[in-house]
């Protein structure tokens, strides 16, 4: 299942009709979008997620954003594969960051807590947020660093 649809990578790109006609075409461009959720997908699950994700909202509009970001990138980047000039970045490389960020977050657990259960049951998020679970359910560290950096 894919969290965008067309109408959002279009948005994105707005100066550049998506259609029948366009290179790509819209039925390429879905194509990538349908690609992006799946790679969305891969890095979720690893993290312990039950995909694809359904809620809450606000995590599932970031996934919306972040699908189209990615299926914005490659379609770009078919369109200009090349770069204009040494001093100058184009867009889809910009989107291509910006999704790529996205999927980084994903695995570093930079996510909110409560983002629904794991395959697991454990709430990924949580292991690393405080006041999610119990600090009682969290298993001991292997060695502890002070506040000063130092271990102890």
């Amino acid at each position: 299942m894919s969290y965008c649809a067309l109408s959002d990578v279009q948005e994105l790109i707005p100066k550049f009709s998506i259609s029948a006609t366009s290179t790509p075409t819209s039925t390429q461009v879905e194509s990538l979008i349908d690609k992006i959720a799946v790679e969305i997908d891969a890095v979720l699950e690893a993290q312990g997620f039950t995909v694809p994700v359904t809620s809450p909202a606000n995590f599932v509009l970031w996934l919306k954003n972040l699908n189209a970001l990615g299926a914005a990138a490659r379609a770009m980047q078919g369109m200009f594969p090349s770069t204009a000039d040494k001093d100058s970045t184009p867009v889809w490389q910009t989107f291509r960051k910006d999704y790529q960020e996205g999927l980084e977050a994903i695995r570093n657990g930079d996510i909110p807590a409560g983002l629904g259960k794991g395959a697991d049951g454990l709430n990924a998020g949580s292991l690393y947020t405080s006041g999610a679970i119990s600090t009682d359910e969290y298993p001991e560290p292997v060695f502890r660093i002070s506040s000063s950096g130092k271990e102890f």
